[in-house]
């Protein structure tokens, strides 16, 4: 979960932001602004979920952008950004070299999929035309594959407000689980925009790699505005790193290895340092969760049940408690962040609640 600072009192990461006003605390609590994300919130990526579908034989991916403010479920000025791509990439290998692109682009109350045969396809490639349909309809499109886009209650559910406290105590070295006990689920009434893609599995493979990104021409050039893959990635694994995770949101899953691996298992070595709970093997750990994370992508078996959890990321269903998740990854023990699955979903496809 991932939202930019452009609606202060509406996002998490404004949480964040007033929270550390409050306590006059420093960027590297966890806030940070995009200045792309900024200047397109339309196309500011929130979550990512890759499960078994409804549908027996297929997989679904979702990808919400655009969020209200919590508790409020008032939609934004504009559900979906016009001219821009909302992109779904699906990748067969691991170096993400074969697979393919879907890209949603909209006009008015309408809405075009295209399809680009590679998996990590070029800022701003369009692909070829592969359907088009009406916003709150699904539509069917060639191989089975069937795509809805709209609006709806988000299902996410994580205690924000506490993250922004715990994030602020372990910048003072201090390792303080007991400030989740303070707040609940800051995304109850929440709404967002969602795109729902429903992909037959002799299409995918064995194994694939998926992460989503958004992207508009910006100064006369196609530009990444977001990206997303692992939950709350920026604001977990890159909180103490704030000029790497202001960077992310433009970066792409490939040179993550390379470039990010690093600041990984210096922030995860920093959170166990803080939290005590491996003493001897604090160096090996962090090189395990990097490994696990690295690239900044969701890994899932299709045909499987998905199961974010810390003993196998697999997929990411609906009902995963995902923040708890990355919570135990980053501190190396179980942290409980009170707020509960609220089961804001369908069971059917497209899954999605209507915010109506």
């Amino acid at each position: 979960m991932k939202k930019s600072t452009r609606r202060f009192s509406l996002t998490f990461s404004a949480a964040c932001a007033a929270l550390m006003s409050i306590a006059n605390i420093g960027h590297g609590a966890g806030h940070f602004t995009s200045g792309l994300q900024d200047q397109y919130p339309e196309y500011d990526l929130n979550d990512t979920y890759v499960f078994e579908s409804s549908n027996e034989g297929h997989t679904s991916f979702i990808s919400s952008s655009n969020p209200s403010a919590p508790g409020t479920g008032e939609a934004p000025g504009a559900v979906f950004g016009q001219g821009g791509q909302y992109n779904l990439h699906i990748a067969q290998d691991g170096k993400l070299e074969t697979g393919m692109t879907f890209v949603i682009t909209f006009e008015d109350d309408n809405f075009e999929v295209r399809k680009v045969d590679a998996p990590n396809a070029p800022v701003g490639e369009q692909g070829k035309l592969f359907g088009s349909g009406k916003i709150g309809e699904a539509i069917s499109l060639p191989g089975g594959i069937r795509a809805w886009v709209g609006r709806g209650q988000d299902p996410f559910f994580g205690n924000g407000v506490g993250l922004a406290k715990f994030n602020a105590a372990k910048q003072n070295g201090s390792f303080a689980p007991e400030v989740f006990k303070e707040d609940g689920d800051l995304f109850v009434g929440a709404t967002a925009s969602f795109v729902v893609v429903d992909v037959p599995n002799q299409m995918l493979g064995e194994e694939i790699s998926v992460f989503t990104t958004t992207s508009v021409e910006h100064k006369g050039e196609w530009v990444q505005v977001d990206r997303h893959a692992n939950v709350l990635f920026p604001y977990v694994f890159l909180a103490d790193t704030p000029a790497v995770q202001e960077d992310h949101g433009q970066h792409r899953p490939d040179l993550d290895v390379e470039e990010r691996r690093q600041a990984i298992v210096n922030n995860v070595f920093w959170a166990v340092s803080a939290s005590k709970t491996k003493p001897e093997t604090a160096v090996e750990y962090a090189n395990e969760v990097a490994d696990m994370i690295m690239p900044d992508v969701i890994t899932y078996t299709p045909g499987t049940t998905a199961n974010y959890a810390v003993d196998g990321l697999n997929g990411r269903a609906l009902h995963d408690d995902a923040m708890n998740t990355v919570l135990q990854l980053m501190n190396g023990v179980s942290i409980d962040d009170n707020a509960y699955n609220a089961t804001r979903y369908a069971t059917e496809f497209p899954y999605i609640v209507s915010a109506e």
